[in-house]
């Protein structure tokens, strides 16, 4: 009995331990305050693969990072047909998740991000994936972040470019999806305002006519005090399903070990 008990009492910790951990959702423009300096890729000429950054090299100053890209992560590939939803354009369709003991971005399997010129982006030059305009797009940073922002697009649709945050275990901390068309500018953070993003990986989830390419990255902190409405969850957003069961299931089990102890 006291050894059920117990695992039922550890179970519960680390659940409630999940359900405590900070979550990255979309930020309120008004609460993201920007580092100095950012990236926009004229920085290097045309035709640049996968351009690293220090943070001189952008103006950045306080939190920000060193800076490399991508196209994804190690651990992870470009999708297939059989793996991808239909209609999406392969090559920035990315499956599999980071692997290692630090995330790492795959530079020699990757086909690459590149500096380029896009007609649709009044920003030129931007950065796009392989192929151009529809590769996927991964940044590493040097130190975790709180905050990052960036303009994306031209999206032809809602809904189809996602932008996944990972912490420096190549675990996934949280992801937003581009919620207009046309150049967006796309903020994703911390909701307690801690320094937890080792990385973004920026991919196609579904059909997306023109494609995208990001431009203008900023780093930042995140302000959790009001004045800006602080992090703004994406509508109807809820604890995960399998956390809730889990917690129910605990707190059941430990109504079962009383009930039989109480029998004896």
């Amino acid at each position: 009995m006291k050894f059920a008990l117990k695992s039922l009492i550890a179970a519960a910790m680390t659940v409630g331990a999940v359900l405590s951990q900070a979550a990255v959702v979309p930020i309120d423009a008004a609460s993201f305050v920007a580092n100095a300096g950012q990236i926009t890729f004229s920085e290097y000429a045309i035709g640049t693969s996968n351009p690293t950054y220090t943070a001189a090299q952008y103006g950045g100053s306080g939190t920000a990072p060193g800076v490399s890209f991508g196209s994804y992560f190690l651990g992870q590939s470009v999708g297939t047909a059989a793996t991808c939803p239909a209609g999406v354009a392969l090559g920035g369709c990315i499956v599999g998740s980071p692997t290692g003991t630090s995330l790492s971005l795959d530079l020699d399997g990757g086909p690459g991000a590149f500096v380029g010129t896009d007609t649709n982006h009044t920003a030129s030059p931007v950065l796009s994936g392989s192929p151009f305009l529809n590769g996927a797009i991964a940044m590493l940073f040097s130190t975790d972040q709180a905050g990052i922002s960036f303009d994306g697009g031209f999206f032809n649709a809602i809904g189809s470019t996602r932008v996944t945050a990972y912490a420096r275990d190549g675990s996934v901390l949280g992801s937003i999806t581009n919620t207009a068309t046309g150049i967006q500018n796309l903020l994703i953070g911390t909701d307690d305002g801690k320094s937890l993003i080792a990385g973004l990986l920026i991919s196609l989830v579904a059909p997306e006519d023109a494609g995208f390419t990001i431009d203008s990255v900023r780093f930042g902190t995140i302000s959790t005090t009001g004045g800006g409405g602080g992090p703004t969850d994406p509508p109807g957003q809820t604890p995960e399903p399998t956390s809730l069961a889990l917690v129910g299931l605990a707190l059941l089990g430990l109504g079962a070990v009383r009930r039989r102890k109480t029998a004896a």
